[in-house]
């Protein structure tokens, strides 16, 4: 497990302008009905409801992409991922993916997951590091702590060695998108996050 904290490193009032302008640009989609390798006008068919009900149960939140290249965040993240890459893991990038922009509200959660698909076979590239930042107050909000997990995917109802992380308003981390993480389900208020991730070839 490894991890780059950024604590309150975007003060209160830049997190709302950041905030403002998301929600601006931003179109939310229900996060479970993104099924991987299926176009949105695919038939439904069983297999696509199975997986979509997977996906409700693993996570429950609103996603909205922000992809114009001279967006207001790409050059704010960028520059956190290029510190702590520098800084602590100096890994081979080139380029990050577009900015995800999350809202969690009514138990809205993400479970035991990796952002890497660590399987050489699936191409030559994979996602290496990972960001995300919390641009809510965390006083107006219940749950929804980021956890990270010290080892291979927890089992069900295993707590230990699980570490929380910060939850500051505009504190950012950058972590390996090998590491198991969650997002604890928000039980009151809404959390709103922004999360991007960085490519390079494979891991030898």
């Amino acid at each position: 497990m490894a991890f780059y904290i950024f604590p309150k490193a975007i003060s209160k009032k830049e997190c709302n302008k950041y905030l403002k302008y998301c929600l601006q640009n931003s179109n939310f989609e229900d996060a479970s009905t993104i099924v991987s390798g299926f176009s949105d006008t695919a038939e439904k068919t069983d297999d696509v409801k199975k997986r979509q009900k997977f996906n409700s149960e693993m996570r429950k939140t609103d996603v909205s992409f922000i992809t114009d290249r001279n967006n207001l965040m790409n050059e704010l993240v960028w520059g956190f991922l290029r510190e702590a890459n520098k800084q602590f893991f100096n890994y081979n990038l080139d380029y990050f993916q577009a900015i995800q922009f999350a809202r969690y509200q009514n138990g809205g959660h993400y479970d035991w997951h990796q952002d890497a698909n660590g399987d050489p076979q699936l191409g030559p590239e994979s996602r290496k590091l990972s960001l995300t930042m919390s641009l809510t107050d965390h006083t107006t909000y219940d749950g929804g702590y980021l956890e990270f997990y010290n080892g291979d995917k927890p089992l069900e109802h295993e707590e230990h060695n699980v570490v929380k992380d910060v939850k500051d308003q505009g504190s950012v981390i950058v972590f390996d998108s090998r590491d198991w993480h969650r997002v604890t389900p928000v039980t009151k208020g809404v959390r709103y996050s922004i999360v991007c991730w960085t490519v390079g070839p494979n891991f030898v």
